[in-house]
């Protein structure tokens, strides 16, 4: 059996009432990708019997695999062994060994769950195989079909992304005809507009570019024919030169991977000094593995008065500026380089709305702020969007900030001229 299109199809009535993103369809097309292949569909049902039916029939009946995600738990709402038995025309079976394996992992975690529970999950589809479930209590279940293949898994992404990787990808990557060779370039610093422009400029050769806009970068993505491999390297290659240094670089999986990268290889530490992002930048930061190694902290110096207690930020300039004002944020920095002995520091502030603005300081203005040793900037900026949007773009706009101070000095003047 070979393997040319896949399909999703999510169960539950959370995701359509939107109280659950669903986090795992996004996952998954990516981790599909990396294997050179894509989702062809993607169908959501509520927990209802016959939506769920409808949905795995006309999924089988046109993809060569088929991954249900969702509805293996214990409860009543959760239909898709039933569903699955029905439409496969198989039985359900009371399994002991996986009983057993239930009962191991809840006592593992001093668990005490009702019996009918344990046996509700322990039930295996006659005839598919099933997949090891580390990380909860729900089994997947590999079904060969007449003309297709079923995958059922469980629905919490923690539980999902583990089987997927452990238990699905092994058994389908062998089955699996490649559609597209695919590179991605993320890029911050500069508009969509002129990334393409760039990046159609480069003599492509037939590679296809494709675009998304991001609030932490612009992802480019390369697209060739699965067997045009070398092809899309050498214009990768090209690519990424012409848009350095805007470009990230290639085993940086992140804008503040990039900045730790910088960080590590210069010997600086770094710490910020954050209003109306509320230790969002520390929070990205610290995603990071290993950041320990540069990262000191933050303060989180919402008020007047903590920029005061501790930034040393002076009264009069915070009484005579206002706490967003380029002079409050020089100030902010000198504080966490003199109070805090930091290589190099982060400072915003801004009025991330929806109230607070006024005709001279409106809604979305930033101020950022960044210091690589002596060296000051401070950039003003005005977002638009709600207050969760303004605070994003805030933090990857200061990340992209520190990362263009730590570039060589060569490169950073040159990409302020290209500007």
């Amino acid at each position: 059996m070979t393997i040319h299109t896949i399909e999703v199809v999510c169960t539950g009535s959370e995701l359509l009432l939107g109280d659950t993103l669903n986090t795992n369809l996004a996952w998954l097309g990516q981790e599909l990708a990396a294997s050179g292949t894509q989702l062809v569909r993607e169908t959501c049902v509520p927990d209802e019997r016959s939506a769920m039916a409808d949905a795995l029939r006309a999924a089988l009946s046109r993809s060569d695999a088929v991954i249900v995600i969702g509805g293996l738990g214990p409860t009543r709402d959760d239909l898709t062994r039933s569903v699955a038995a029905e439409i496969l025309g198989r039985e359900l079976a009371a399994s002991e060994e996986v009983a057993a394996g239930i009962r191991r992992f809840l006592q593992g975690r001093g668990l005490n769950v009702p019996e009918a529970a344990i046996a509700a999950q322990s039930e295996v589809l006659v005839g598919s195989e099933v997949l090891a479930n580390g990380n909860g209590t729900a089994p997947g279940f590999w079904c060969v079909a007449d003309a297709a293949i079923l995958v059922l898994l469980p629905g919490p992404p923690h539980e999902f992304r583990a089987m997927v990787r452990g238990e699905v990808l092994p058994r389908l990557r062998p089955l699996l005809v490649p559609q597209f060779a695919r590179a991605e370039i993320r890029v911050a610093g500069i508009p969509e507009s002129q990334v393409a422009a760039i990046v159609e400029g480069s003599m492509l050769a037939g590679v296809v570019p494709a675009y998304c806009a991001k609030p932490e970068c612009i992802s480019v993505r390369l697209e060739a024919r699965a067997n045009d491999g070398p092809l899309l390297a050498r214009v990768t290659q090209r690519v990424r030169r012409a848009l350095a240094p805007y470009a990230l670089p290639a085993d940086a999986a992140t804008l503040a991977a990039a900045v730790g990268q910088l960080l590590r290889a210069q010997g600086l530490t770094l710490a910020t000094a954050e209003s109306c992002t509320g230790g969002g930048v520390a929070a990205i930061l610290t995603d990071v593995p290993g950041c320990s190694d540069y990262f000191e902290g933050a303060v989180v110096s919402y008020s007047n008065r903590w920029k005061r207690d501790f930034l040393d930020v002076p009264g009069e300039i915070l009484d005579r500026f206002g706490a967003v004002s380029e002079e409050t944020i020089r100030s902010m920095l000198d504080g966490l380089a003199t109070r805090y002995g930091v290589g190099c520091g982060i400072a915003v502030s801004g009025i991330a709305g929806p109230g607070g603005g006024t005709p001279d300081k409106p809604v979305g203005l930033v101020l950022i702020g960044t210091a690589v040793g002596p060296a000051r900037q401070v950039r003003t900026l005005h977002f638009r969007g709600d207050r969760d949007e303004v605070r994003r773009r805030t933090v990857f706009a200061a990340l992209n900030q520190l990362r263009m101070n730590l570039l060589p000095q060569t490169v950073h003047s040159a990409a302020a001229n290209h500007q």
